[in-house]
């Protein structure tokens, strides 16, 4: 509770939307928990442990022998029971063994989103927040946010999305997250491009859209999210290697922008509507009153995020005319489906349920302080 105390207390003293950012990341532990990724375990139900296990953890359990894979593609394959296919495309032996074995109705199905992904037609206002990967050139600079890749878009930088957070829990204050960007090379005033997936959830783009909503939140403003993966980079004849470079240092000043992240009190104040991005079991297992659930993965298709069109159909029970609300348990996946409404033209901000569970705990032993005092 010590840093719960310390976070709570910088807001009240007025430090801003950094604040905010840190309640967004609230420690699991607070709750008699492990410390844990929304991306690898609140909205998804695999554990904290696993995904230590799933990066490299030395006392992960064993599996079987799998010869010539790193100890994060054995986990991979061994513990999360996910194939190969993105994660190092050396193993397309593996891939095609995989793909051998699946079923008819998984390929059909495999074809559909193939088939949708395709599909996809961008407007010029999503391609100002969605880079096609055909038109990245530079000057930009390309940010890898992935946390174990071994495959890296030629020429870019890497900050795993984990460095953005402190123990894994809090959001980095706005001086420490100013001099990481700095030292990698970025300044505020750079073209930048985020992309990487989250690897022990199969990838997805909620850590990319995480980064970018903490950069927006920074004051970046020409900051994108890369229109796909490093395996559609690759696929589309774009150069890639197995390591990053190394950009002279620059000075990162941020300037804050409190407008993309919701507090406790503009939850209550009924302003917003409140979207519940997780998933339906955890939405009827406790939500924020009066929620409307749409789960992250209803805006999102093959790693990317779903076509307009589609999206103005998952989206149709809001008002534009109204502020939106986004949480999931941290805000991680959350901030896909805040990307999306952003995208569609909404006025929407980035909150967490942890943050809501623990102001009413406070409120409830407020409360029951007073009466006790009432009564004494």
């Amino acid at each position: 509770m010590t840093a719960f105390r310390s976070i709570l207390g910088s807001c009240l003293a007025g430090v801003g939307i950094l604040a905010l950012l840190a309640l967004l990341m609230l420690a699991n532990a607070a709750y008699g928990g492990e410390a844990y990724c929304d991306a690898c375990k609140g909205d998804s139900g695999w554990s904290g442990q696993k995904a230590l296990d799933q990066i490299g953890n030395p006392d992960a359990e064993k599996t079987e022998v799998m010869p010539g894979l790193s100890t994060a593609q054995k986990n991979r394959v061994g513990i999360w029971k996910q194939p190969l296919a993105g994660f190092n495309k050396t193993n397309e032996t593996n891939v095609q063994t995989n793909n051998a074995s699946e079923s008819p109705a998984k390929k059909a199905e495999q074809r559909k989103i193939a088939e949708e992904n395709a599909s996809i037609v961008r407007s010029t206002k999503a391609k100002s927040m969605l880079a096609p990967i055909n038109e990245v050139t530079d000057p930009v600079v390309l940010l890898d946010i992935s946390e174990n890749a071994t495959e890296h878009i030629t020429g870019s930088v890497a900050i795993p999305y984990t460095k953005f957070l402190l123990n894994g829990t809090y959001v980095r204050s706005e001086a420490e997250l100013a001099k990481m960007l700095g030292d990698a090379g970025i300044s505020q005033g750079d073209p930048v491009v985020v992309y990487g997936e989250c690897m022990p959830c199969g990838g997805g783009p909620a850590p990319a859209t995480f980064v970018y909503w903490i950069m927006r939140s920074l004051g970046q403003e020409n900051v994108r999210v890369l229109d796909g993966t490093v395996k559609d980079w690759a696929l589309a004849g774009k150069p890639t290697a197995t390591e990053t470079a190394i950009l002279p240092a620059k000075t990162y000043t941020a300037q804050i922008n409190p407008n993309f992240a919701a507090d406790y009190n503009y939850v209550l104040g009924g302003s917003a509507q409140i979207v519940d991005a997780r998933t339906m079991q955890e939405f009827g297992a406790g939500s924020i009153p009066g929620a409307i659930n749409i789960p992250y993965e209803s805006v999102i298709i093959n790693s990317k995020i779903r076509d307009e069109a589609v999206l103005e159909r998952v989206f149709a029970f809001l008002d534009k005319n109204r502020p939106v609300v986004v949480y999931t348990n941290t805000g991680l996946k959350g901030s896909v489906v805040w990307f999306a409404l952003t995208l569609q033209g909404y006025d929407a901000r980035l909150y967490s349920y942890e943050n809501y569970l623990y102001n009413q705990a406070a409120l409830g032993k407020a409360i029951k302080a007073d009466a006790t005092n009432t009564t004494a």
